[in-house]
């Protein structure tokens, strides 16, 4: 109690001077203060603190805004889910101050060019808030057009073991009937598509995503049943022997309901992509298509369908097909804001078509235009990882090629393509890694290195 009474004899001009003093362990302290010190007047030193440049500071002060649970905090939090250093504490403080905040966190999804991460992080956060108010948000947002979106909903849902029923079953059978369309489409696609080294790259992103669309379907599934048996469903597909399948199917039948089975059975069976075709055709109509066909329809889909990593190495594919000419799903990607299929692009429509790479570039800011002749001038074809100069796609394929990476969606590790710094250095030359919190992961595409 004595200590309390001290702490809160502090005037506010002496608290205003520690936060703002230049020594490090006293803008800690006043951090520390604001957690018996934090009313209308002193709230404005907390957001300060919150936004300190020093990584310690900072830290301390968003745990004291998580404890007082200030709503004036709660905006400074919601700026901060984008950073990778602070995002986890800020979530946790918007976490633990529940209810209250939901109004402000449903403000924040829908504000107007609100990054997508800070939109899943968003969703995260009320998925972890109890009570029914959270779970009406989420249902809200259940038709989003972004299915990542869509996607984090339904992680949230079923982190509650939620069941799904009347209209709200209703809609997760829609999804489920949009998932198992799309689940056939690659599974044709992938048929489609020759056995050929030049679709090494197309073939692996496609079976990426099938995997992820049977996990999708299992997920679907475990709202509107039981989640054991869902799983115990979804282990013996993925053993992938004729008994643990047919044990599977016969597990499925008997809680699945009979509009879904005709659909749902013959798609995780183990008969041929063929014959799964003939059988979900009255539900699922696809023509068939060739190779350059089924590139075209892949850069034209939604990124709900088909997600960057795939449409990037269907790009990546056109460069060695002799005779696909340079199509309008092509050029579109040359104006996409994804540098990673930007550039990809780019080098593609050089190599085909240079008169066509000048005349679309010159339509294209001056920024992005010089980012594309920089990289192209250094690339060449035929040579890929062997040219020296490393474009986003060849950077990846080469993480790809790492044993500690091999169980890595290609998707997710897209996702460092402009976050990799390219350094290249002279022979006996030497490299200098500060130490920081943040060590970074070195990887040596050439050469030989020593550490010391």
């Amino acid at each position: 109690m004595a200590e309390d009474s001290d702490l809160l004899s502090i005037p506010v001009e002496k608290l205003m001077k520690l936060s703002k003093s230049v020594k490090q362990a006293d803008r800690l302290l006043a951090a520390k203060l604001m957690r018996k010190l934090t009313n209308q007047k002193t709230i404005f030193i907390l957001l300060e603190l919150m936004r300190d440049a020093d990584p310690r500071v900072r830290t301390e002060a968003l745990l004291t805004a998580r404890k007082v649970k200030r709503p004036e905090t709660w905006n400074v939090l919601i700026e901060l889910l984008a950073s990778p250093r602070y995002a986890h504490q800020a979530a946790s403080a918007l976490k633990e101050a529940g209810v209250a905040a939901l109004p402000v966190l449903e403000t924040a999804f829908h504000k107007s060019g609100q990054k997508d991460l800070v939109m899943l992080k968003i969703i995260q956060i009320i998925g972890h808030i109890p009570g029914q108010e959270s779970l009406q948000l989420l249902w809200k947002k259940i038709d989003y057009p972004d299915k990542r979106i869509v996607k984090q909903i339904l992680y949230s849902l079923r982190y509650i073991n939620y069941q799904a029923t009347g209209r709200e079953a209703l809609a997760v059978k829609d999804l489920l009937d949009a998932e198992m369309s799309k689940t056939l489409w690659n599974l044709a696609a992938l048929h489609e598509l020759p056995n050929e080294p030049i679709y090494h790259y197309l073939h692996e992103a496609l079976r990426e995503e099938v995997r992820d669309n049977y996990d999708h379907l299992s997920l679907l599934l475990s709202l509107l049943y039981d989640p054991e048996s869902v799983q115990l469903v979804k282990e013996n597909v993925e053993l992938g022997t004729p008994d643990s399948i047919q044990y599977a199917l016969e597990l499925l039948d008997l809680f699945v309901d009979q509009d879904l089975k005709p659909k749902l059975i013959p798609l995780l069976d183990d008969s041929t992509t063929t014959k799964k075709l003939e059988l979900l055709q009255t539900y699922f109509p696809r023509e068939s298509y060739n190779p350059i066909q089924v590139i075209n329809y892949i850069l034209n889909r939604d990124f709900n369908y088909n997600n960057r990593w795939t449409k990037v190495c269907a790009v990546h594919a056109c460069a060695y097909i002799p005779n696909f000419r340079v199509s309008r799903g092509l050029i579109s990607q040359m104006f996409n804001n994804d540098k990673l299929l930007q550039e990809t692009t780019a080098w593609v429509i050089y190599n085909k078509d240079k008169a066509a790479y000048q005349s679309i570039s010159e339509r294209l800011p001056y920024k992005d235009k010089k980012f594309l002749d920089s990289s192209i001038e250094n690339n060449q074809l035929l040579d890929g990882l062997d040219d020296g100069f490393f474009l986003y796609i060849e950077m990846i394929m080469l993480i790809k090629s790492i044993p500690a990476f091999y169980h890595i969606q290609g998707k997710v590790l897209s996702d460092l393509a402009d976050k990799i710094q390219p350094i290249t250095l002279k022979p006996n030359e030497k490299i200098n890694i500060p130490k920081t919190e943040e060590l970074p992961i070195l990887i040596i595409a050439h050469g030989k290195t020593q550490l010391n």
